[in-house]
């Protein structure tokens, strides 16, 4: 018996700045990668591929806290790659590194209709 698909949604914080330097760097270059520290990302692996496998994509919402209080943006992510141990991942954005627990290609960031509360 086959398993249905999930379909779910990932939250994370950002700010419009990296919003805004994000999607410029799509609009240069195309569908870039990501590091997400987030290891709880391991808990939900296996709903995040099989939501790939069906609909091709997953989403990241972004909450702005300052002074936007609220989830405006989301990322189109049409793929990942987790780890069991954090990993050095260089940014292409930025060129820092950082210790990561997944990296996912963003394959497009959107704004929202109107923006959405938390409990939204």
């Amino acid at each position: 018996m086959s398993r249905p698909a999930v379909f779910m949604a990932l939250l994370g914080t950002a700010s419009r700045e990296g919003i805004e330097s994000r999607k410029r760097h799509l609009k240069e270059h195309g569908p870039g990668e990501m590091g997400l520290n987030y290891a709880n990302i391991l808990e939900v692996e296996e709903g995040l591929r099989r939501q790939l496998k069906v609909k091709g994509f997953f989403r990241i919402y972004l909450y702005l806290p300052e002074p936007d209080n609220a989830v405006c943006f989301s990322m189109k992510i049409s793929s990942f790659r987790t780890y069991q141990r954090p990993q050095v991942f260089l940014d292409p954005l930025d060129g820092r590194m950082y210790l990561i627990h997944s990296r996912v290609t963003i394959r497009s960031i959107g704004e929202l209709d109107s923006p959405k509360g938390l409990g939204d």
